[in-house]
């Protein structure tokens, strides 16, 4: 089931609708967030929205609603919709782009459905990485055009996400925050090269409590047969091993226990990030 906000109203997804004029559609002018739904609780979901708001400030599209305003409509459709699952959250360029105020006329809609988690298996088994030489596009920015990171998945079919390794630094994956454990290190891309993933900042939190030293530096593409571990982390996949990197091995070709270890202790302190 996926219900939807739209115009002021809560409704079935097959009853919302756009119009055909909103520069979402017209150039791919949007952004969004997807914000976990665990027991009837949003996951982090104020840093969520700061981070929409600053990625609608940062393509000049004009706020609709107040953050506190978000939050209570995010509250009630996580009540109405009563199931685990995810809201995402989407701010559209509207109809309106002034050249001189930017896109001035936006819409907000949220959707309440269902989560497409990774299985119990995908975290056993690990996942691979296509490597690109490229860097995301407008990293600071979740954007809604993803089209850039789909493209190069026809390469490797059984690649989850594209990674990029703009001049052989590795910075983030399309969809995630990457890292790696490397000489008894976490390795991490600072922010101003990467989106500032809020599960990012809930494992570095939890990896420094645990003991762990995390390096905010961009590892290297060469870094990558030497190291222990490698994963990518993300609000639906939280915390996600990798095993193949391109044609590279990591680990033997198994997951190893850092990332097992900071998911367990991230799911056992998953209240204090509830809201």
């Amino acid at each position: 089931m996926t219900i939807c906000y739209a115009e002021g109203n809560f409704t079935e997804l097959e009853r919302a609708s756009l119009p055909l004029s909103d520069l979402a559609f017209q150039r791919g002018v949007g952004v969004f967030e997807t914000i976990r739904i665990y027991e009837g609780h949003a996951m982090a979901m104020t840093p969520h929205l700061a981070r929409l708001a600053e990625s609608a400030r940062r393509c000049r599209i004009a706020l609709p609603l107040s953050l506190e305003e978000m939050k209570d409509i995010i509250r009630e459709g996580v009540s109405r919709y009563g199931m685990n699952g995810r809201a995402r959250p989407f701010i559209t360029g509207g109809d309106v782009l002034d050249k001189e105020k930017g896109f001035t006329k936006p819409r907000f809609y949220v959707f309440f459905e269902p989560l497409d988690a990774p299985s119990e298996k995908t975290y056993i088994e690990g996942i691979a990485l296509l490597p690109v030489d490229a860097s995301r596009p407008m990293p600071s920015i979740k954007s809604i055009n993803y089209l850039g990171s789909y493209l190069p998945l026809s390469e490797d079919p059984k690649a989850l996400e594209i990674l990029y390794c703009p001049g052989g630094e590795i910075t983030e994956s399309s969809h995630s925050n990457a890292f790696m454990v490397h000489k008894g290190k976490l390795l991490t891309a600072p922010l101003e090269r990467v989106l500032g993933g809020t599960m990012r900042n809930m494992v570095i939190e939890t990896a420094r409590e645990a003991g762990f030293t995390v390096e905010e530096r961009c590892p290297r593409v060469e870094e990558l047969p030497l190291c222990s571990e490698f994963f990518i982390t993300g609000s639906v996949k939280e915390i996600l091993p990798v095993i193949r990197v391109g044609k590279t091995l990591i680990g033997g070709g198994r997951p190893g226990p850092v990332s097992a270890h900071l998911r367990r202790l991230y799911l056992q302190n998953i209240e204090r990030w509830m809201e």
